[in-house]
């Protein structure tokens, strides 16, 4: 494990390893390091983040990440790689950090751990010494789902997820499953927030609002697990209005609301979202916005600033599961 790079105006109070490690080492490592400079013992931390990863991690890339969102949320971050095999290895390294703001100084701490055997099967004996006291607990899961039975969800107040890279449309089932057992926050989800938003937006227009209750169907297009999240956010809004989501896998998320002689269409491209209005023979109103591709910083940032209850999520995701395994 190298070193990761460091963000402007954050200065390293000091670094640890030992790829011979134990728990004790660490926490000694930890203390150690933050003792070294006399504004450790005021510094500020909101949250401890634990990030769990397979042998093919790349914890400077976590830790990068995290140092990047800088003042906005200062954290512990404690990277776990579980490697294969069943030999014990815990191969440990420290940093402590420091980010000066005014009279105040952020904290902000890496501990990357290699684990491999039987210790893997016990990570929140590991991490729950490894926590803030005080502070919310969240884990990161960058590949899986995590088991909804494991133990580490004991210390958890929150859990982020990707299901299009944990089983996609396969996974939800699992996910509300989890969701049922600790609050989770999913990048699939974020990524549709411009065009949900959009719809919203748009739909807030005084001569649309009627077009809400005229709505007689719902075609959603998109990848397998956009479509069932965006059948199951309608399907849990508009109850009862006929959704088809079996249209263009190919093309990009969209969501086509119509009734009436109204069609209202919001599309995500690569880099905007654009709504039209079509009314009676011809387009009625059009508007395009901006959106950039997400990128893992900004989808982890908005997931750590809003560390509360998503009941739209929530729901959607509870009648997507409804509507993928009917019955």
């Amino acid at each position: 494990m190298g070193g990761p790079p460091v963000s402007a105006g954050m200065v390293t109070v000091g670094t640890w390893r030992d790829d011979t490690a134990s728990m004790g080492s660490v926490l000694k490592a930890l203390d150690d390091l933050r003792c070294r400079d006399h504004r450790g013992a005021v510094r500020t931390s909101f949250l401890t983040l634990l990030v769990v990863g397979d042998a093919a991690t790349e914890v400077d890339e976590v830790f990068d990440t995290v140092h990047g969102l800088g003042q906005n949320q200062p954290s512990r971050v404690v990277a776990l790689r579980l490697l294969p095999g069943t030999g014990h290895r815990l191969a440990a390294r420290v940093g402590v950090h420091l980010l000066p703001r005014g009279d105040q100084c952020l904290g902000i701490d890496d501990v990357a751990l290699e684990l491999s055997g039987d210790v893997t099967s016990h990570l929140d004996s590991v991490v729950e010494p490894l926590t803030l006291p005080d502070l919310p607990v969240v884990v990161w899961c960058r590949k899986d789902h995590p088991d909804p039975e494991d133990a580490l969800l004991l210390t958890t107040d929150h859990l982020i997820v990707d299901s299009a890279v944990a089983g996609g449309r396969a996974g939800i089932v699992q996910l509300d499953r989890l969701r049922r057992r600790v609050q989770v926050t999913d990048f699939a989800w974020l990524r549709l927030l411009p065009l949900r938003r959009h719809l919203a937006m748009v739909l807030r227009r005084p001569e649309l609002r009627p077009v809400l209750d005229q709505v007689s169907a719902v075609t959603v297009t998109g990848g397998d697990l956009d479509r069932a999240l965006l059948a199951g956010w309608i399907a849990d809004r508009l109850p009862g209005v006929p959704i088809d989501d079996e249209g263009d896998r190919t093309a990009g998320p969209s969501v086509v609301l119509a009734g009436g002689d109204v069609e209202v269409t919001v599309e995500q491209a690569a880099a905007s979202v654009t709504t039209s209005v079509v009314e009676g023979e011809g387009p009625a109103w059009e508007s395009s916005i901006g959106a950039p591709p997400a990128t893992t910083a900004g989808l982890l940032a908005s997931a750590l600033l809003q560390l509360r209850p998503d009941p739209v999520f929530d729901g959607a995701l509870a009648m997507a599961v409804r509507r993928s395994h009917p019955g």
